[in-house]
């Protein structure tokens, strides 16, 4: 589904992405309390949506949805890359973040990484988050220079919704290697579990390769 309150702009991304043959647009809305109206009826996989929107927020509807319906994944496409907007929707259960000038061939592929369960930011977007903790969060930003190539590796499998033993088959290591090294990440970020570390790993663009 695709959620903006701009009718050009509604119209050609849902002709955009209808001309795609792995997609289909079941749905389009003006607003968020439109798109909850219609979510029951609709269920889609994946709902493209803008944040600044009349009525109901783009932050607002993706708090609500996470919530209700967290299966759901979501792509905010805005053209305010602004530091706290991406932080706000990822907080809130968003899994990606595009800009509005971006290519429509990074549109299609943030669309296939998010269905898949991962998260995708795009460049400048990851830019801007890591320049406003650097300058904000300095003890974190520091201590990311710490983690090794394969704690890295590590953070972007658990990313993927991996459990021990599925990092420990994909990376031929054993279960309690995945779990000490697991340890030792949270150890040197001062975090206190996977839910708090892929917050920093998305807000830090340590998901982006």
């Amino acid at each position: 589904m695709v959620v903006d309150d701009q009718g050009l702009i509604l119209h050609s991304l849902a002709t955009l992405l209808n001309s795609v043959e792995d997609f289909e647009v079941i749905g389009t809305a003006k607003n968020g309390v439109i798109l909850l109206q219609l979510l029951e009826e609709k269920k889609p996989d994946v709902i493209i949506v803008d944040i600044n929107m009349p009525k109901m927020s783009g932050i607002e509807v993706t708090k609500i949805i996470d919530g209700k319906m967290p299966w759901i994944k979501i792509i905010a496409l805005s053209m305010y890359s602004h530091p706290q907007y991406i932080k706000e929707m990822l907080r809130n259960g968003a899994k990606g973040f595009l800009s509005k000038n971006c290519l429509a061939e990074e549109l299609f592929a943030a669309i296939r990484l998010v269905f898949e369960g991962k998260t995708y930011l795009d460049k400048s977007c990851s830019e801007i988050i890591t320049h406003n903790f650097s300058q904000t969060q300095p003890d974190v930003n520091t201590n990311l220079q710490l983690l090794t190539a394969r704690e890295i590796e590590i953070i972007r499998v658990l990313a993927d919704g991996m459990v021990t033993k599925e990092i420990a088959t994909k990376l031929f290591i054993s279960d309690k290697t995945v779990v000490r090294h697991k340890n030792n990440i949270l150890k040197k970020l001062n975090l206190r579990n996977t839910a708090q570390l892929i917050k920093v790993a998305v807000e830090h663009g340590i998901l982006i390769q």
